[in-house]
């Protein structure tokens, strides 16, 4: 029984991680319709630039603004490329990617272990230890969630929903839609590269190969919670839950890891068929 809960334990964690990875997804392509395959990039942007100050004995708090920070310069760039060099959306990710890979190889190498060095989960106090990482991720989460709620709500909020569904009607109101997707795809880099922040904390290790699969991770978190709501909000990170779950099982079914990029890839195709065969019920 213990180790069933602690299962499910490090399914809900894992879960509530990749659940900012699904909402970063979800703010680049549901509001503003484009499809960003820079969030690899920025995740591992921000797991090897929280490991290397950490390294460096900064507060792990500051590693997690810093990422974030840097992160969303690189939403900017993103942005940059599309709206005024003319890139494609794909092909303007793929650059991205592409050059912050070499970055984050600069930043903290192949990989760096965190031992010995604290975190934001060690610093909690010492009664919460069976359950700290759960608390301070859920804390995080939920407070993370409720803020970009009620960004949404605001006046540039409505204005950043509209870019992806009708962004004439920015230019009608004398606002930039160059800027506004720039804004879209920095919150969206920023919260990638918080979850590679955190991420990164959680395990006490950083790899270059960490961020790989990141993309359809949130794509396939995305989908199933949208079968709960299509609407941002909690659903995002039950959703990431949900496909932990699923990919947990795998283990419990003692199948071939190897195997997992190919059940995320027919799961993400079954959710879709599924998906259009209720809309056209």
């Amino acid at each position: 029984m213990i180790e069933l809960l602690q299962i499910a334990q490090g399914i809900v964690e894992r879960g509530l991680i990749f659940g900012i990875i699904v909402a970063s997804v979800y703010l680049a392509s549901r509001l503003t319709n484009f499809d960003n395959l820079a969030v690899e990039g920025a995740f591992g942007l921000g797991g090897a630039l929280t490991a290397l100050l950490i390294s460096w004995n900064v507060n792990p708090w500051v590693g997690l603004v810093s990422a974030s920070f840097v992160g969303g310069l690189s939403g900017i760039a993103t942005g940059f490329l599309n709206t005024k060099l003319k890139l494609n959306n794909l092909i303007s990710g793929i650059v991205v990617t592409t050059g912050l890979f070499s970055i984050t190889l600069k930043t903290a190498g192949s990989n760096m272990s965190l031992a010995g060095k604290s975190t934001i989960f060690t610093l909690l106090p010492s009664f919460l230890a069976p359950c700290q990482s759960l608390v301070l991720l859920t804390s995080v989460c939920l407070l993370l969630f409720y803020v970009i709620t009620r960004f949404l709500k605001t006046e540039v909020g409505f204005l950043l929903s509209a870019v992806g569904d009708t962004p004439q009607m920015l230019t009608n109101v004398g606002k930039s839609i160059d800027g506004y997707v720039m804004l879209g795809l920095a919150l969206s880099n920023m919260l990638a590269a918080l979850s590679g922040a955190m991420f990164v904390q959680y395990t006490g290790y950083f790899s270059i190969w960490t961020s790989v699969g990141v993309l359809i991770i949130g794509l396939a978190g995305m989908i199933l919670a949208q079968t709960l709501s299509t609407k941002f909000g909690i659903a995002l990170l039950i959703g990431s839950i949900i496909y932990q779950a699923i990919i947990s099982l795998t283990f419990e079914l003692q199948l071939d890891q190897d195997w997992n990029k190919l059940i995320t890839a027919l799961l993400i195709v079954l959710l879709i068929v599924v998906k259009q065969w209720v809309h056209k019920k």
